[in-house]
Order: structure tokens, then C-alpha cells, then sequence
């Protein structure tokens, strides 16, 4: 199995020890991937390596190499076009092989999130953002799974819809095997949790 944008190697570490033949995490950041190869190291686990690339240039020699390519919560939020993203996804898988996507659902990009000017607590109900929005997140705030807000490097990142999404992986020579979709946040806040949004979502595809 593959991890797309596999960050520090939790998951995909965590995987492995469901028993896995091997595992192979990508990601652009060298510095964080230190951090996974060191994980590894201490839990022992060595059928799991990891390389540092951009995505989109994963090299011809772990196409179709792969059962499951794997993609978590705001990865394929760093790509501003998704066709040659899962373009490279049914590159790497073999025939058969399954695509896993576990996200936010693109309806959060139209909430506001507590401690922003635009959140009421009083109407939780509204939205704010556009579900169409075109142009691009840019922070400077840091990554929000860090324990503390810093200055950071600038982030950009890009709102797809539902839409889109699904029309991608079709494109690129999937079959839509299952999507789900749930009313709880998985990652940013629980202030919407039940009220009725979309909040994230799983999808499976099979390279046909």
C-alpha cells in the first residue's frame, strides 16, 4: 500500500501493523518524513519506507506497484488540479487496486470555523464562503494540527467540490465503488457536528 501526501507516517505506520506485505509513504516535506522514518525505526517496523518528492512526479518504477493508494484528511486540498493527481493514483495502482479517500467534506469550505470574525456561535446555521470558490486559501499561520499558531511559510491550498472530485477519479480510469458521507467533523472543530452539514466523507474507487 501507498500514502499520498503521508505527512509524519502515522496512519500509514498505524496500517502496517494490520498486516501489510509494505508500505510506501510520499511526501514533499523531507523534514516531516525524518520524523516517520524515525517512528518506524522505534516500533520496528521495517517492511515501510518513505520518499520525498512532489507528488505529481512519483517515478515510473512504483507504477503499478500498488493494492491501495491512500489519501487523508486536507491532502488533496495542496493540488489545484486534481485530474493529474489521480491521473498518477491509477498510474501506481495495479489493476483491481482500490483508492481510499477519508476528507472534510468541500461543504466545510463554506463554514467559518470558531475564533474566525465571520463565526457566530449564536447562528451556527450560516454559511459564508461560496461552495464554488475559485480562488485560492492562502495562511501563514502555521499548520492547525500543531500544538500552537506560529508564523509560518505561506500555505495555499484549493477548495474542489463533491463534483469534481468524483469526476477526477472517474477520469482517470476509476470505477466510484462507495461514498459516505457523515455529519461530524474529522479533524477542525465539533461547533457543526450534527446540525445537519455534510462534514467529511469516505470514498472508495477501483482502478478498472
Amino acid at each position: 500500500m501507498a500514502q499520498f501526501c503521508c505527512n509524519n507516517g502515522r496512519e500509514l505506520l498505524s496500517l502496517m501493523q494490520l498486516g501489510a506485505a509494505g508500505g510506501v509513504g510520499f511526501d514533499i516535506a523531507e523534514n516531516i518524513l525524518q520524523q516517520a522514518r524515525a517512528t518506524a525505526q522505534k516500533a520496528n517496523i521495517q517492511n515501510c519506507s518513505f520518499v520525498a518528492c512532489n507528488i505529481l512526479d512519483i517515478g515510473a518504477q512504483y507504477h503499478g506497484q500498488f493494492d491501495l493508494i491512500l489519501f487523508t484528511i486536507g491532502a488533496i486540498t495542496w493540488f489545484k488540479d486534481l485530474d493529474p493527481l489521480f491521473q498518477k493514483v491509477a498510474a501506481c495502482l495495479k489493476p483491481g487496486g482500490v483508492l481510499f479517500i477519508h476528507d472534510f467534506h468541500p461543504v466545510m469550505n463554506m463554514l467559518p470555523m470558531p475564533g474566525e470574525p465571520e463565526f457566530d456561535p449564536a447562528h451556527p446555521n450560516q454559511v459564508v464562503y461560496s461552495y464554488f470558490r475559485n480562488e485560492p486559501w492562502v495562511e501563514n499561520e502555521g499548520m492547525g494540527y500543531m500544538s500552537e499558531q506560529y508564523h509560518s511559510k505561506t500555505f495555499t491550498s484549493f477548495s474542489h467540490t463533491m463534483g469534481r472530485i468524483v469526476t477526477a477519479v472517474s477520469s482517470a480510469g476509476m470505477r466510484i465503488r462507495k461514498l459516505e458521507e457523515f455529519d461530524y467533523d474529522v479533524g477542525l472543530s465539533d461547533a457543526y457536528d450534527g446540525k445537519g452539514f455534510p462534514l467529511s466523507y469516505l470514498l472508495t474507487a477501483e482502478k478498472l
